[in-house]
């Protein structure tokens, strides 16, 4: 059970990576041998390494030299793709052009667009390449994801040659070492392999490649035997001479076993025995049915959904809707978590033990049930106290939420109340506010939890209360500030222009005082003046005398008289 456990949280683990990998692929081109005589026929394998991306489409050509090979067959049988703009099929002589796609996507390490069968008919180096190459993401952008490829070369050696053959990038011949062997008494140790392309024996690998195998020579050790077959407990027929390491050719799907086996100067001793388990194929492609229809009210759609695999079989499902997160699923049927009204991409990850997978998907509108209505709603509120009002009615049996929600659409109050028989409904939300503008959201949800769509409210303004209210007019604590800052403001001004007005009236009365004066005095002076013209005349000494007095003191008393009003002037 905890072996299950753990394989199905690193199944998840690793198709979270998958999501989120780059996108990359390759077209690959593989034989499958290494060793062959002219006129002989070989396979060259056309696959798709996705990297971890899912890809639904692939085109290009496929080049070779027509003086050396000849195109004998290809198959298709075991494709990815089930339909083609375009077979397989040689337009032009040396070329195989290519258009194919499917309505699933898939990803793996060794995905097989189709077989191609070579017959050996001329000397030199025959390249065998994909050129003008594309391979589509099936994320629905129909991007290109092909970031390379690998090709290969075909060397003949000479004319005539039945064993001058090969394929390069070569599987290494053996290298045989040459030394001396120590004397045992016992038969050798069983081998221990170190096997690069498939370190675990237990696993499945979705690859299939030349991999090299390792192992430690004991001293004793004269002869070495390998051999890979089906049968888990055969053992080589013959020795290949004293090695340690071998590549081997690439292996078709299924479950091999590699066979390695010791001699000494006693005899052959155990055989070890690697377990290889490789499947390239992705699941079988599959489709997906929604028991209520792809287009419904029922918030919690049931999707059904079944595939298979060979040779490894089916490992998990995953649901992804939208952008979510994929979703652990079981094989046959999902219930899909609560859903919002609104049309969504429901895809179906099926993964096999060895890493490939298929996808499906589907669209998935959810119906919205009957809105509810908005009666009356209050037209403000005051800053810090609520009592917001919101009237309504429903279909009977609805549950209606009420949200407030601010100008950045953020919620700041909520409430779910119960229609009535009628399906009326009322709620007052008591939360305090802070000043502004909000909207009133109402969302009406059924038994199952089917939503509708949101009715919105007209604004409603938070404001300050007032601390008083003069007829209709309410009077708040700032606008109660502002006139007293106006009053102040009007007083001072006031105050200054009335002195400033008093002052310019008194300098006024000033001046017509201090001409008055003069005028009178210029008056007085010039009188007395005649009278002393007159006195002087008539010889009258004392008259004279009394005159000259007065005309004196009238003279101080206009000095002292204008110069008091103008230092009254100055003081005021």
């Amino acid at each position: 059970m905890m072996k299950k456990t753990i394989s199905f949280i690193l199944s998840a683990v690793t198709l979270l990576f998958m999501m989120g990998a780059a996108s990359a692929a390759t077209l690959n081109l593989s034989a499958d041998k290494q060793d062959f005589s002219i006129n002989d026929d070989f396979t060259i394998d056309l696959k798709i390494d996705s990297q971890g991306v899912a890809v639904n489409a692939a085109q290009g050509t496929v080049q070779y030299p027509s003086d050396i090979l000849e195109l004998r067959s290809i198959d298709r049988s075991k494709s990815v793709f089930n339909f083609w703009l375009q077979e397989p099929s040689t337009a032009t002589k040396g070329s195989v052009q290519f258009t194919g796609g499917s309505t699933s996507g898939f990803s793996g390490q060794s995905l097989e667009v189709f077989k191609m069968v070579f017959r050996v008919k001329g000397v030199g180096t025959a390249p065998i390449v994909v050129a003008d190459g594309a391979i589509t993401a099936s994320d629905g952008s129909g991007s290109n994801v092909l970031v390379g490829g690998k090709g290969i070369d075909i060397v003949v050696g000479g004319a005539g040659s039945q064993s001058n053959t090969q394929i390069t990038p070569t599987i290494p011949p053996i290298t045989p070492i040459t030394r001396p062997a120590t004397s045992s008494i016992v038969l050798p140790v069983k081998p221990s392999l170190n096997v690069g392309l498939y370190p675990d024996s237990e696993i499945w690998y979705n690859i299939s490649a030349p991999f090299l195998v390792q192992w430690d020579l004991p001293s004793d050790i004269t002869k070495v035997a390998t051999s890979v077959d089906r049968n888990a407990t055969s053992e080589p027929a013959t020795s290949e001479g004293l090695f340690d390491n071998k590549t081997f050719s690439p292996l078709a799907d299924g479950i091999w076993y590699l066979h390695v086996q010791f001699r000494n100067n006693i005899g052959w001793g155990q055989v070890a025995h690697y377990r290889i388990a490789i499947d390239t194929a992705p699941p079988v492609p599959f489709g997906i049915e929604f028991t209520s229809g792809s287009s419904s009210t029922n918030p919690n759609p049931t999707m059904v959904f079944s595939t298979a695999d060979q040779p490894s079989g089916i490992e998990s499902y995953f649901v992804q809707i939208g952008n979510e997160e994929p979703i652990p699923a079981s094989e046959g049927s999902f219930i899909l978590p609560l859903q919002s009204p609104g049309s969504r991409l429901v895809r179906v990850i099926a993964r096999d033990k060895a890493g490939n997978t298929t996808e499906a998907s589907a669209d998935l509108n959810i119906v919205p049930i009957e809105s509810p209505a908005i009666l009356s709603v209050s037209n403000f509120v005051y800053v810090g106290e609520g009592g917001l009002e919101v009237k309504g009615i429903a279909v009977p049996g609805y549950t209606v939420s009420v949200s407030v929600k601010d100008k950045s659409d953020s919620t700041v109050a909520s409430i779910s109340v119960p229609t009535d028989v009628s399906g009326n409904w009322f709620v007052k939300l008591d939360n305090p506010l802070k000043t502004g503008d909000y909207r009133v959201e109402v969302i009406a949800r059924d038994e199952r939890g089917a939503q509708s769509e949101a009715v919105i409210s007209d604004i409603i303004k938070a404001k300050t209360k007032p601390l008083l209210t003069v007829g209709n007019i309410g009077i708040t604590p700032a606008t109660f500030f502002i006139v007293i800052i106006i009053l102040l403001i009007g007083s001072f001004i006031f105050g200054w222009y009335s002195n400033r007005l008093a002052g310019m009236q008194r300098g006024r009365k000033i001046t017509i005082a201090k001409r008055d004066i003069v005028n009178v005095f210029n008056a007085a002076k010039k009188g007395i003046g005649s009278a002393i013209t007159s006195e002087e005349k008539g010889k009258s000494e004392e008259a004279l005398f009394h005159l000259k007095k007065v005309s004196s003191d009238i003279g101080r008393v206009e000095k002292y008289l204008i110069e008091g009003i103008e230092d009254i002037d100055n003081k005021k």
